[in-house]
Order: structure tokens, then sequence, then C-alpha cells
């Protein structure tokens, strides 16, 4: 088991050293060299953990794919049902360094795997995952008596989208800027969703 646990360790840090490529130097740098490079490794190294480039730009998908979903299971449960529901649905939003990161490499390598047959499930994989966790952040909000009338099946699609329109303008805006503002839409959504 150590040797698995070291692995993934080493596997995460390549990951990171990939992210700060991506992020510094944009998605045309994010080679295996630049990336070994980064994560102070040698190449021959790297490519043990990643046989191709292909398999790190994949793993890099879902290394952001699995830190939402970490970074989820981990929130605390808020005074009510309807704020953990903000809360979470927040954590899919890059309102903060880590998030607008992570939403910077999900967008830069996300597009390539429009074209590219290697990369596309690791994309399918991270969309679907944030339709079925939007689906259970709405199932749970049907369970607050305000909300007793919402209908997670219905109302998934919606959200979904709103959420990711909501991260794509935050991360076109410079990362100075206010992210309240996205926070008051996200509430004025589920606010739209309370029972009459």
């Amino acid at each position: 088991m150590p040797k698995l646990i070291d692995k993934l360790a080493r596997e995460r840090a390549v990951g990171e050293a990939a992210w700060r490529v991506v992020v510094r130097d944009g998605i045309a740098r994010l080679s295996v060299r630049n990336v070994a490079a980064e994560a102070g490794i040698a190449a021959g190294s790297l490519r043990y953990l990643f046989p191709t480039q292909e398999a790190l730009r994949a793993y890099v998908l879902d290394l952001v794919r699995q830190n939402v979903a970490d970074r989820i299971s981990r929130r605390p449960q808020q005074a009510s049902t309807r704020q953990t529901v903000e809360d979470y649905f927040a954590q899919l939003l890059p309102i903060d360094a880590e998030r607008r990161v992570e939403m910077e490499v999900f967008l830069s390598v996300g597009v390539l795997a429009l074209t590219d047959p290697v990369l596309r499930p690791a994309y399918e994989r991270a969309h679907r995952d944030l339709h079925d966790g939007c689906h259970s952040i709405l199932a749970l909000l049907a369970t607050d008596p305000d909300y007793a009338a919402l209908d997670a099946d219905a109302e998934t699609g919606r959200t979904h989208a709103l959420v990711d329109g909501l991260a794509l303008h935050l991360i076109r805006q410079p990362p100075d800027r206010s992210t309240t503002w996205a926070t008051r839409e996200l509430a004025r959504h589920l606010d739209s969703l309370r029972s009459d």
C-alpha cells in the first residue's frame, strides 16, 4: 500500500506542476519536458507515471474533477440546508485563487478534448460528474421544507448551465475583480426554486 500511496502522491505533484505550466505559460507549453522541469524530476520519471502526453493531459483534467469532489466532501454542514447547498454550489465556481486555477486548467485542457479522442473520456467524465453533482445538491435542497415542490430532475439542466455560465464569466474577468456578483446570482437562482 505505501508504494501505491507514494505513486498517487507523485502523480498529484506532477499534475499540480502541469497546472502551473498551463496557467503560467499556456496550453501550448504543456509538454512532458516542461512539466518534468516544473516538477523537478527527470523526463524519464515523468514518462514512467504518464507514458504519453495524452495520458498526462487526461490526468490533469481528472485531477481538477477529483479536487472539486474532494473539496465539496470536506465542507461542513451549514446552519440550514439552503446555506449548505449554496456553499456546495459555490465550490464549483472560480471565486478564489485555487478554484480559478482549476477552472483555467479545465478550460485550457478541455478545449483539446473536443478534437482529441484520448482526452474526450476524461472531459466527458468531468462534465457528467458536474451534472450529477448538480442533481445531488438539488436533491438535498428538496429536503428543505421551503423547497418541498422542487423537482431536482427538472431543474438540474438549468442549474448546471447556470453554474457553467457563471464559471465562464468569472474566468474571463480580471483576477482582482470582485466575484460577489456571481454568488449573488447563484443565490437568486436558488431563491427562484423555492416553493410558493
